[in-house]
Parts: C-alpha cells; structure tokens; sequence
C-alpha cells in the first residue's frame, strides 16, 4: 500500500504540466519568547545548533518571501507565522496585513501573553484570518505551571475577550497540549470551548521532546519522563473519546487519521506513526535568521536574503530533501502535530 501511494504521487509529479506545490509553510519569525513551557525549551540555546547569526531578515526580505510563496502556491493558501512567540516582532502585523493584501490566508500561533486591547486591535485592522491561542487547561495552576510563568491563563482569558470585542470577523480557536500534566483536565477544556461561543475550534498536539533539547529517541524515559503520561491506557481512552466527540459535529479541527495517530504515538513513541509516508515533502519552513528548508532535519535549501523560495522550492537540493523526508521514518513535532494529513484511502 505505501508502494502504491509512493508511485501515485510521482507518477503526478511527472505529468505533462504538473509540479508539486507546497501545502503547508511556517514562517518561524522570531526564537524569542515571552514564557518558559516545561514541553517547550525555545526559550532556551539550541544544543544542537551552530552559533546565532545577527543578520536576521529584514522586513523587505519577508515581504519579497511571502511574495514569493504567493506566486509558487497560489491565492487562499495559508501562511502561518510562528515563533517563539511572533508577537515579539514588530513587525509582524505589517506581514499579515501584506500577506493578505496578496491574496493568501494567515495564520498565528500565540500563547497569547501580548495580546492587550491595543494589540487586539492591531489584530483587526491587520486583517488577520485565524489565530490560535495556547491553552492546557481551565485550571489557572496548571496552565501556569505548564508554561512556566504565574499569571500566564489570567492574560489567555483576556486575549478572548479583547479579540472577541475587536476581531469579530477573526477566527479564534485554542490549541492545546496532551501531557502527563494536562490530560486530566482535557475533557473538561473540550466542553468548555464546545460551549464558549468566543471560539471556534480546539486542536490537539501530542507531547514531543522539547525544542532545542537535541535530538534523543528515548527521551520519553529520561530527563523528561515527567511530561509524559504514565498511565498510557488513560490517554488511550480519553483519545477516544475525543474521536467520539469529533464524530458527533464537537470543535475538534484534528483529523481524525491524527487522533488515531495519537493513539498508536502514546502506545509506543519509537513506531513510525503514519500509515504511508511522512508529508512534509509538501511543507516549506522559514527560520528566524530566513533560511529555508523543507524539513528541519535535512539540509537547508537556501536563505530568504538571497534567494527566492519559488527558486528554492524547485532546486535540485529541495529534490533530494523531498526523496529523504519520503523515506524518513520519524516522528517529529512537524509531522505528529503541524502539519499532519491523512492516510489511504485518501483523494487527489
């Protein structure tokens, strides 16, 4: 089955015409963060990364990028800006309302600290198409504790209100954390937004090692065994129930091939979870200091300063890092919660 769905992507690759277009893009706009999360480590160095670079893109090169994008991907597609936390760019409505302007769809993933009524209403006159707000629980402790800063729930409650009273066209929605820490409060969450009609939809993502931690297959069992749930057949239930209220019409945005695929995560960590293959072949990534990739662990293609993405994306080095990330065999962060789509059978 993974053979046939290998040879029906390529065989549309190659016809008469056809290229492969890009399906998801993240613009990573900055590294810096306003909050210290237990299952995050952003806010810490990289261990595995070479020294940072000082010369970071300037607002004209992410405009020329977006551009770019728009051009390679068509009018509608969806750029998300993330982070860090992308509020601590300045500029980073002046991207929104130009990525718009253009004819795409966007997207930021905040944990909402920033977000105050002058900054709500920043958000509405930028144009803003979707916004999603990090939230773990309805219990003030936990999500504090979570993400590591006192009074981080208070300032989430109050982004809802001020996008609610300023953003009325915006879509809204809560994203959430399925941890050892969490996952006795998500059932609850899900009623509460399946009743909030401030917001739209919840999306889950399963715990993963923390950013910027280097990369450790067991990691799960080590220096971060605490976030990881202990009583895996709870988890395996309460999944469950998710899917059950996905069936019935509730606000959960996951696929529910990605449900599923939480399940078989949470079983055992190590097993490949997609059924086919990974689709990141699909995803174009910009990092902060503008370098560009199509998966995070394969070699950059390129950076934004100097290059366009429409040329990158076709480049022979965007060729052979499609042919790894088709072969690749491991979950990640971008696969299990970004950017996952279902498995066969599946339309064309």
């Amino acid at each position: 089955m993974r053979k046939l769905f290998i040879n029906t992507v390529k065989w549309l690759e190659n016809l008469p015409g056809q290229q492969t277009r890009p399906n998801f893009c993240c613009l990573s706009v900055t590294e810096r963060c306003t909050l210290k999360c237990r299952m995050c480590f952003k806010w810490k160095d990289d261990v595995s990364a070479l020294p940072p670079r000082n010369n970071h893109p300037t607002v004209t090169d992410w405009r020329n990028a977006i551009a770019s994008i728009r051009k390679l991907a068509g009018s509608g597609f969806t750029v998300n800006f993330g982070g860090g936390e992308p509020f601590l760019m300045e500029e980073l409505l002046e991207l929104v309302r130009f990525a718009g302007n253009i004819g795409l769809k966007t997207n930021i993933a905040t944990n909402a600290y920033l977000i105050d009524e002058p900054l709500a209403k920043a958000i509405a006159e930028s144009g803003l198409t979707t916004i999603n707000l990090s939230l773990d629980s309805f219990k003030d402790t936990t999500h504090d504790y979570l993400r590591g800063v006192e009074g981080v729930y208070k300032r989430v409650m109050l982004a809802v209100d001020y996008l609610d009273t300023y953003c009325p066209e915006l879509q809204k929605g809560i994203c959430c954390v399925i941890s050892s820490l969490s996952a006795g409060d998500i059932l609850e969450l899900t009623e509460r937004v399946q009743r909030d009609n401030r917001l739209d939809w919840i999306y889950f993502m399963a715990v993963m090692q923390p950013n910027n931690t280097g990369m450790d297959s067991r990691w799960y069992q080590k220096d971060f065994s605490h976030l990881w749930p202990q009583e895996i057949k709870q988890v395996y239930d309460l999944i469950g129930r998710l899917i059950e209220l996905k069936r019935k019409g509730w606000k959960i945005v996951n696929h529910l091939s990605q449900l599923k695929a939480f399940r078989r995560y949470f079983i055992c960590p190590e097993r490949f979870i997609k059924i086919s293959e990974c689709n990141l072949s699909r995803a174009i990534h910009v990092s902060s200091v503008g370098d560009v990739f199509i998966c995070f662990q394969q070699d950059k293609l390129g950076n934004i300063t100097k290059d366009s993405i429409e040329y990158l994306w076709y480049s022979h080095k965007a060729k052979l890092a499609r042919e790894a990330v088709r072969n690749c065999r491991q979950n990640c962060h971008f696969l299990l919660n970004c950017f996952f789509e279902g498995d066969l059978p599946f339309s064309i």
